[in-house]
């Protein structure tokens, strides 16, 4: 879970091949504009939309996207190879569901034991939750997909309120003929 975006910049950098020198290098920067804009030092801008997009391309990440979805209280689940999962791809995708729901219980036995749950037990709770929610979801589209039912080429990432509804515009579900 990304909630500002010199975090998701942040982890971009430490993605990237070569950190954040490296990033500044690919944008055309030096390191020093590249932390005036980051930092909106000397007069200097933020970076554009275009600029962070080339950094989420350049890290191989969708931090840019988290922060988005985390920004607007949603869930970004990777739906992206879900057309071509089969049966093993499926176990693996349910073993790391199941693993995710019992690192998550753990740690809220572990939050309530003092009967208090702080800001940090609550960061906590909520990032096992959201890895939670992505497995899941992945493996229900997977497991959609394998039994004949598709997932559109263009819904890469899908958002999913957390709340009381759910935003599920970005997805299109069809059913292929056989």
């Amino acid at each position: 879970m990304v909630d500002t975006i010199n975090t998701a910049i942040r982890l971009m950098c430490k993605a990237h091949k070569a950190g954040r020198l490296g990033m500044a290098d690919d944008l055309g920067m030096t390191i020093d504009q590249f932390h005036n804009h980051m930092y909106r030092k000397c007069g200097s801008r933020f970076f554009t939309l275009d600029e962070l997009m080339k950094m989420e391309e350049l890290s191989g990440t969708a931090c840019l996207a988290d922060f988005f979805a985390t920004r607007h209280g949603k869930l970004l689940v990777d739906v992206s190879a879900v057309n071509e999962v089969d049966k093993v791809d499926l176990y693996d995708i349910e073993m790391k569901a199941s693993a995710a729901a019992g690192e998550l219980a753990i740690a809220k036995i572990a939050a309530a034991s003092d009967g208090v749950i702080d800001s940090k037990e609550r960061k906590t709770l909520s990032a096992l939750f959201h890895t939670k929610m992505r497995h899941q979801i992945h493996g229900f589209l997977g497991f959609m997909a394998l039994y004949g039912v598709g997932v559109a080429e263009h819904s890469v990432d899908m958002f999913v309120a957390n709340g009381r509804k759910i935003d599920a515009s970005g997805m299109q579900i069809e059913v292929q003929e056989i």
